[in-house]
């Protein structure tokens, strides 16, 4: 057999084991996976010295396209998630949100030509929204955003909204990606700082409390239990999160965790330090809740990494004060290095980053083996990653439409030299080397 392509002479790795073999594509799929290479591949890829992971997958990004999109737009966010390693996002907009089957099908044709990677889209849903669960699910929502209070402009949804809407999540076989920070608890937050004129930094972690997050992943938990819905909390910022879902886990809740690397490398320090450019939420927060999260997710106890990538400019982040500049991180540009960094701390293996970055987020997708597999039969998805290459992390180099990392000046130990998505090379050593409309949109 002839085949397109041959990545030759590297480590694969998969969440079981690693191995050295040849990677054999053919027709934008994995053909082969060899112990020597064929000999009969159109072109070569020589990657000694480097480790060949399954492209990694990022359920959870924000290109603020279509909109308003001078914080981030598709060409750019799905340039950096290239250049950073990831194959495949899951987006979905705050500003211009979907709702409705139509809006999805409008979405995905003006998306047809601005991206440079695979790409699935996610619904919101808001408390009047619900009704539209069933249809967005069959025209190929990957998933459905939802919030337990007001931020971004989007509305919460209260015990009684979940409620109904986790029955309909549970009826239709579709699945829901829950932000938890309790309305009330939040609200009153807010009034009781803003009375005492507060505007130092601090205010973030004050306002977005630790409280606020457990009572919020407390009710979500519960209700994924009485229904049956299939859920994730997103962005779990504390251990006591990933502790109180594992006890729902164990009486029969469908649920998993999702976490960030700022929630693992930033603190409450940096936010009271830097402010707008370490405002997202919910925070980071007292150390060393980092160190119990890394863990926790070396354990199984986390589920997946997303970066939930929500970029602004440094101009957009101090054009206001602390209460009214934009929340959110740049973050899929290198998430992957910096996780790859922890294994060279020992924080965690190469097996277990591609099963939380790559592999189980695909499965949650309903894209697996598809997506996060080098497998015969799945998409020629591979990333190439030196993992003994030391570099420091500069703003200069960021391809992202913000410009800047939170990370700037951190010191790392391995990095993505060359990204494949079905069989074309689409990044390679920091630089974007594919066309926008590289990128097709995927559904389950």
């Amino acid at each position: 057999m002839k085949f397109d392509c041959e990545i030759t002479n590297a480590t694969i790795v998969d969440p079981r084991g690693h191995y050295r073999g040849t990677i054999s594509i053919s027709g934008e799929k994995v053909a082969g996976v060899l112990a020597e290479p064929s000999g009969n591949a159109a072109r070569t890829i020589d990657a000694e010295g480097l480790v060949a992971l399954p492209g990694m997958v990022d359920q959870h990004v924000h290109f603020m396209d279509p909109g308003d999109n001078s914080r981030e737009d598709f060409i750019h966010g799905s340039s950096a998630a290239a250049v950073g390693g990831v194959t495949t996002v899951v987006e979905h907009t705050h500003s211009n949100p979907v709702l409705s089957a139509e809006n999805l099908r409008e979405k995905r044709v003006y998306l047809k030509d601005r991206s440079v990677i695979d790409f699935g889209l996610m619904a919101h849903v808001f408390p009047d929204t619900i009704k539209h669960v069933p249809d967005l699910w069959e025209e190929g929502a990957a998933a459905f955003k939802v919030f337990t209070c007001t931020t971004h402009g989007v509305p919460g949804l209260l015990p009684d909204d979940l409620l109904r809407l986790f029955r309909s999540l549970s009826e239709a076989g579709a699945r829901g990606l829950v932000h938890c920070e309790d309305e009330f608890i939040t609200e009153d937050n807010e009034e009781r700082l803003r009375a005492g004129l507060r505007e130092d930094y601090g205010v973030v972690l004050e306002w977005r409390s630790p409280e606020a997050e457990l009572v919020a992943v407390n009710t979500v938990a519960l209700l994924a239990r009485l229904t049956g819905a299939n859920i994730t909390v997103a962005h779990a910022s504390q251990p006591e999160v990933i502790d109180l879902a594992r006890r729902e886990r164990e009486l029969g809740a469908i649920l998993s965790i999702e976490s960030c690397p700022q929630y693992f490398y930033l603190d409450s320090e940096d936010v009271r330090e830097h402010g707008p450019t370490r405002k997202f939420t919910p925070p980071a927060r007292d150390a060393p809740a980092g160190e119990y999260m890394w863990e926790r997710l070396a354990r199984g106890d986390i589920d997946l990494i997303s970066t939930d990538h929500a970029p602004s400019t440094l101009d957009q982040k101090f054009e206001s004060d602390i209460w009214d500049c934009p929340f959110g991180l740049p973050g899929v540009e290198t998430t992957l290095t910096l996780l790859l960094n922890a294994v060279n701390e020992d924080r965690l293996t190469l097996e277990r980053l591609v099963d939380v970055y790559s592999t189980t987020p695909a499965r949650l997708l309903g894209l697996y083996p598809r997506k996060g597999a080098i497998r015969v039969g799945s998409d020629a998805d591979v990333v190439l990653v030196d993992v003994d290459e030391e570099h420091v992390l500069r703003t200069g180099e960021i391809i992202s439409k913000a410009g800047w990392t939170p990370f700037e000046g951190h010191r790392v130990k391995g990095r993505p030299v060359m990204t494949i998505l079905r069989g074309q090379v689409v990044a390679k050593d920091g630089k974007v080397v594919a066309e926008p409309a590289t990128g097709t949109f995927i559904t389950q």
